[in-house]
Order: structure tokens, then C-alpha cells, then sequence
């Protein structure tokens, strides 16, 4: 079996508000960062899976996210496509 890193982003669902997301674009402005139009503030996850390969990590990932990772009312999440970790 090989070994993947799986990297996990979950960040409030579109028609919620964000508070924090609204507070990090309003600083980044002020810092004359115009062209940043808007923010959205989350959390990442980077999974180190065991799998017998990158179709099964996806899979094991979604798993994990749809278990413990996220609350679905009120988050979504994304994969990022497994990447392979080199032996050391």
C-alpha cells in the first residue's frame, strides 16, 4: 500500500454569513489590497492515508470529511486530489 496526502478544506456554506471571513477582507482593504473582493474564512485538514491508491484515498477522504470533519448544515467541504508521499 502506498501512502497519500489528502488536503481537506471546509469553510462556511455560500449563504451563511462570515464573520470572520468579512473582518480578514475589510483589513486586507484597508492595507490597500483592493482588489480582494471578498473573503471566506475556514479551516484545512491534510490527511496522511494509507491507501492502495489515489482513488481509494479520495474515497477514505470524503469518508472522513462527511464523518467528523464537517457540520453539514452549516459547512461545506472540497478535496484536494490525493498526492503520493515519497518513502524516507
Amino acid at each position: 500500500m502506498a501512502v497519500y496526502e489528502v488536503l481537506v478544506s471546509v469553510l462556511p456554506r455560500p449563504v451563511l454569513l462570515d464573520p470572520e471571513g468579512e473582518t480578514i477582507g475589510r483589513a486586507l482593504r484597508r492595507q490597500g489590497h483592493l482588489a480582494v473582493q471578498g473573503v471566506r474564512a475556514g479551516r484545512a485538514f491534510l490527511l496522511r492515508l494509507e491507501a492502495h491508491d489515489a482513488e481509494a484515498a479520495l474515497s477514505l477522504a470524503h469518508e472522513v470529511a462527511r464523518t467528523l470533519l464537517y457540520n453539514p448544515v452549516v459547512e461545506t467541504y472540497t478535496i484536494h486530489p490525493p498526492q503520493p508521499v515519497q518513502p524516507t
